[in-house]
């Protein structure tokens, strides 16, 4: 089936969700760098956690990452944390 993805294809989605959780979690703990270098400010890295919980929030839908036997805790507390940091 053309939808189907391989091995290395879904390695690469989980890949790019974790530099999400990364860059997440290193902002939430510290955004003085991120918002001193960002033209926009803090409304600009708000944006940026916008964009990288959006993106783990859909991936999270797709079917490769539901029948993933991979621990997803790190994704869920990086939305959550994500989230809360824009409302704050």
């Amino acid at each position: 089936m053309a939808d189907e993805l391989t091995a290395d294809e879904i390695a690469a989605h989980f890949s790019a969700m974790d530099d999400s959780v990364t860059l997440i979690n290193a902002t939430v703990a510290d955004d003085s760098e991120a918002i001193e270098t960002a033209m926009g400010g803090a409304a600009e890295v708000k944006e940026m956690i916008t964009r990288n919980t959006d993106h783990l929030e859909i991936q999270a839908t797709k079917d490769w990452y539901k029948d993933s036997s991979k621990t997803k805790t790190s994704y869920t507390n990086a939305v959550t944390a994500g989230k809360a940091y824009v409302a704050g």
